[in-house]
């Protein structure tokens, strides 16, 4: 009986241990599961505008220590009334070095992000955004986009940015995802001319 035991234990613990080698020998053991829902961290959103009048109008957002941390520091986006501009957003992660950009893997992932783009505020009236941008299936992405302020007298607004990440629910084009991947609010100076 003490043989038939011993030998039981023997055998279990052979079978843990070559369980235990076959999985400390995969070949690639940098390939971790990433799936749609990774969040990446940050920490520099760059809004650029080109002007049909020749100007050119550029924010910054910059939250250098990620969320929790100090406050960060935000620039205005100063509009010409009257004006139309080409409009770009840049995603970085400027704790590496050199900085990750971002907007690119939004890019790549395009059918599983949208920025949304809400202006509040007396001025908010007076500026339009649209998209310029689709992914694959002809939805809007935002990485591109197109702001028209119409004429007036200088007013102020807060833009707020946006970007929703569709892990669980697919992407319509309307809808926000219940996933942010950023949402921050820049605040708006339209001038007159």
């Amino acid at each position: 009986m003490k043989t038939s035991i011993n030998h039981i234990i023997k055998t279990a613990l052979a079978f843990s241990l070559m369980a235990l080698i076959a999985v400390g020998c995969n070949d690639n053991p940098s390939s971790v599961e990433e799936g749609p829902g990774e969040e990446e961290l940050i920490t520099q959103v760059n809004l650029s505008l080109d002007g049909d009048d020749g100007s050119t109008a550029t924010v910054s957002w910059t939250d250098e220590d990620g969320p929790g941390g100090n406050d960060p520091v935000i620039g205005t986006l100063q509009l010409q009334a009257g004006t139309t501009y080409a409009g770009t957003i840049e995603l970085l992660n400027t704790t590496e070095d050199p900085a990750e950009d971002i907007s690119q893997e939004v890019r790549e992932e395009d059918d599983e992000h949208q920025f949304f783009y809400m202006l509040s505020g007396s001025g908010s009236g007076r500026v339009t955004i649209e998209y310029a941008d689709q992914d694959e299936n002809g939805l809007p992405v935002g990485l591109e986009y197109t702001v028209t302020v119409s004429d007036g007298s200088a007013e102020t607004a807060t833009l707020n940015v946006v970007l929703s990440h569709y892990v669980d629910a697919p992407k319509n084009g309307t809808d926000r995802s219940n996933d942010t991947d950023i949402d921050i609010n820049i605040p708006v100076d339209i001038q007159t001319p």
